[in-house]
């Protein structure tokens, strides 16, 4: 039988038996798969343990090669049985592997994190359309800048000093961006302009946030990425979600689009 760990994550990799199928005989030359109300088939040297093989954790090139190793009396052309089997209903095909739409990138101190992103987002896209970039502190504003004027959609994502902000979610010439969260921090505190081109500077911090929190914002984050990516609105596009570790502990807050910045040429 394949291993558990053979599917990653409990992906479904090859084909399946119906879920909750029952693999059972009926008479001398018949099988039954399932009983609500089940596909009759007609058996055939071997076919019944090839049909326990299907458990979703086995590529087509996979399976194909354990059937030939652990049975080796079933000698019927693989892939004509399993699409017999499909259009009967008894077994599912995999599901078509999606096409990446989304890239994580991190710094030194973020690799963990990023990693669970990957593991709810999938494997990175090549050419992406979102951009989901994890720091420990406040990150390097020229990052931001390129995607800005390359039309990425991007969501920044800061493992701070005890909570996490996510946001704001930018589609260029829709939504504010991270100049513009600067422009409205610096109106409240005109240093916040002096500490900004200090986030350049490479560094590798602690990340000292609990691990419930960081699940948390984890599981926000990817919520976000895939509701813009349903063509829905997320709620950080061009605002900023604070998430602290008590339960609740949630600030919500607009970012509006400051005239001065470069992001408002792409707006008009």
């Amino acid at each position: 039988m394949p291993s558990d760990s053979s599917s990653p994550a409990g992906r479904v990799l090859g084909p399946q038996l119906l879920p909750g199928a029952l693999v059972l005989r009926r008479d001398a030359r018949t099988l039954q798969i399932g009983t609500g109300p089940g596909v009759t088939i007609r058996d055939r040297p071997g076919l019944g343990r090839v049909l326990r093989l299907l458990d979703g954790s086995l590529p087509l090139p996979l399976l194909a090669r354990a059937v030939a190793r652990d049975v080796p009396d079933f000698t019927d052309d693989l892939t004509d049985t399993l699409t017999r089997l499909v259009a009967a209903g008894a077994v599912i095909a995999p599901p078509a592997e999606p096409v990446p739409r989304v890239a994580v990138r991190h710094d030194r101190s973020t690799s963990q994190f990023a990693r669970l992103l990957r593991d709810g987002l999938g494997p990175p896209a090549i050419e992406p359309e979102v951009e989901v970039l994890v720091s420990a502190g406040e990150p390097a504003r020229s990052t931001f800048e390129v995607l800005v004027a390359a039309g990425i959609a991007h969501l920044p994502v800061v493992l701070g000093e005890g909570r996490v902000r996510i946001g704001p979610f930018v589609v260029p010439g829709t939504s504010s961006c991270l100049g513009c969260l600067d422009a409205l921090l610096t109106s409240f505190d005109p240093a916040w302009a002096a500490l900004v081109p200090q986030f350049e500077r490479t560094r590798l911090l602690p990340v000292g946030l609990p691990p419930r929190l960081l699940l948390q914002a984890a599981a926000e984050t990817i919520n976000q990425v895939e509701c813009l990516l349903r063509g829905q609105r997320p709620s950080t596009l061009g605002r900023t979600l604070a998430l602290g570790p008590e339960h609740g502990d949630a600030d919500l807050r607009a970012v509006p689009l400051a005239g001065a910045c470069s992001c408002g040429l792409l707006a008009a």
